[in-house]
């Protein structure tokens, strides 16, 4: 197909590797914009699922180990809450064209929106398939 070459807008081919008047890299454009293009589908395709899974950051557990220095410098083994799911250990599922992702339970609905990129920190990738239920029974359920 030609396009307006978007230096100098002359006629080239959309799989030329340089406009051959002026040498604007048109493929590298043309590969960004086919990035961008499915960036934005992607984010258009989000949506929450009823499933959850195992929280990366505390693996599921609701609180991440941490060691502790005292005055002398001994150490001591010691724990804090995790943040990412809020102490559950299960973070909710996102699914969209570009996969599932596990989000961070405070920034699930900026991800859905397309406001945070599948490169957030709050955000973890789990393939293309479902991940597999939660290691875990939900706080407060007794086995039967």
């Amino acid at each position: 197909m030609l396009i307006a070459c978007p230096e100098c807008a002359h006629e080239v081919s959309d799989r030329a590797p340089a406009c051959p008047k002026c040498g604007f890299p048109i493929s590298e454009h043309m590969a960004e914009q086919r990035a961008q293009e499915a960036d934005l589908q992607e984010r258009r395709t989000r949506e929450r699922t009823e499933d959850s899974t195992d929280c990366a950051p505390c693996k599921g557990r609701g609180f991440i180990m941490l060691e502790t220095v005292d005055e002398l410098g001994a150490k001591h083994p010691a724990f804090t809450w995790c943040g990412a799911c809020h102490e559950s250990g299960r973070l909710p599922v996102v699914r969209s064209s570009g996969g599932f992702w596990a989000v961070a339970i405070d920034h699930v609905e900026a991800f859905v929106g397309g406001e945070l990129g599948p490169d957030s920190p709050h955000v973890t990738a789990l393939g293309s398939e479902p991940p597999p239920p939660p290691s875990y029974p939900p706080a407060g359920s007794s086995k039967t």
